[in-house]
C-alpha cells in the first residue's frame, strides 16, 4: 500500500480553496453586476449608489481575495521550504559523493606508497640474501651471517662471563651491547633496508584504515630469516613501543622461529606478548 504524504496532502487542499476562493469572488462580482442590470440599468450613472456597489464588492469580494492571497502566500512559503530541503539534500549528496571521491583519492596515494616501500624491502631483501662475502666467489646469505655470527658472539660472551663471574647468561645490558656490536659490522648492508621496515610499518599504522589487511599482506613477504633480524632489530635497535605494539597486535612473528631464539636467549621472547608469535587474527 503507498504511503500517503500528508505534507503534499495539505498543500493541495490549499491549492484548491485558493482557487475555490478565487473563483468564488469572480462569480460574486458576476452576480452582482448582472443583477444591478437587471434591476436596473441606469444605475451605473448614479455616483451615490456606484459608491454603494463599490463598498458591498469591496467587503465581499475584497475579502474572499484576501483569504485567497494569503493562502496563496502560505503555499508559496511551502513550496520555498520544499526547495530549501531539496537544495539541502543536494549539498548533502553532492558532500558525500565528494567525500567518497576524496577517499577513493587518499587510499590510491597511500596504496602507492604502500606499494613503493613493500617492492624496495622485497629487492633489499633479495640484495642482502645475494650479498657477496669479500673474496668468495660463492654469495654469501647476509640474514644467516648477521645471525651466525650474532650466536658466536653471545656464546663468547657466556664463556667470558662464566670464566669471570661463575654466570653463563648475560645480562640485559650485555647482550644488548653485543648485538648491536654485531649489527655495526652489518650496518651498511642492512641499515636501508631494516629503516625502510620501520617506514613500512608505521606508514601502515598512521595511515591505513585497515591495517590489518595490509599488513597480511607484508607478512606474506617476510621469510622466516628476515623475521629473525626484525625481533632483534625491534628489541635491541630501535626499542619503539609503537613497533612493539604492532607486531603484537597483528602477530607479524609468527614466522619466528622460536627454537633459534632459545639457543641464543629464551628471555628475549617474553619481552613480547604472546600475540606477536600468533597465526591468526
Amino acid at each position: 500500500m503507498k504511503k500517503i504524504n500528508f505534507g503534499d496532502l495539505f498543500a493541495n487542499i490549499l491549492a484548491v480553496c485558493a482557487l475555490l476562493a478565487i473563483g468564488l469572488g469572480i462569480y460574486v462580482t458576476f452576480i452582482f453586476v448582472n443583477k444591478l442590470n437587471v434591476t436596473d440599468p441606469t444605475i451605473w450613472e448614479d455616483h451615490n449608489m456606484l459608491g454603494m456597489a463599490g463598498e458591498f464588492l469591496g467587503g465581499t469580494v475584497g475579502s474572499i481575495w484576501a483569504l485567497a492571497g494569503v493562502i496563496l502566500f502560505f503555499l508559496a512559503l511551502i513550496y520555498q521550504k520544499r526547495e530549501l530541503v531539496l537544495q539541502r539534500m543536494e549539498l548533502h549528496e553532492s558532500r558525500k559523493i565528494m567525500e567518497s571521491q576524496s577517499k577513493t583519492i587518499a587510499i590510491q596515494q597511500f596504496e602507492n606508497t604502500f606499494f613503493q616501500l613493500l617492492n624496495f624491502h622485497i629487492n633489499a631483501a633479495i640484495q642482502i640474501r645475494n650479498t657477496s662475502n669479500g673474496s668468495s666467489r660463492k654469495p654469501m646469505n647476509a640474514f644467516d651471517a648477521l645471525y651466525n655470527d650474532f650466536r658466536k658472539e653471545t656464546n663468547s660472551l657466556k664463556k667470558r662471563r662464566k670464566s669471570d663471574a661463575g654466570v653463563s647468561k648475560p645480562s640485559d645490558e650485555s647482550f644488548e651491547h653485543c648485538f648491536i656490536a654485531v649489527y655495526e659490522g652489518y650496518k651498511n648492508t642492512f641499515q636501508h633496508y631494516l629503516e625502510n621496515y620501520k617506514a613500512l610499518l608505521l606508514f601502515i599504522k598512521s595511515k591505513s584504515e585497515d591495517p590489518a589487511f595490509y599488513y597480511n599482506i607484508v607478512k606474506s613477504h617476510f621469510t622466516e630469516q628476515e623475521v629473525l633480524i626484525h625481533f632483534y632489530y625491534i628489541l635491541l635497535v630501535t626499542k619503539n613501543p609503537d613497533l612493539k605494539e604492532i607486531v603484537e597486535t597483528y602477530h607479524l612473528f609468527q614466522k619466528l622461529n622460536q627454537r633459534t631464539v632459545s639457543e641464543i636467549d629464551p628471555y628475549h621472547l617474553q619481552k613480547l606478548n604472546e600475540g606477536a608469535y600468533l597465526s591468526e587474527f
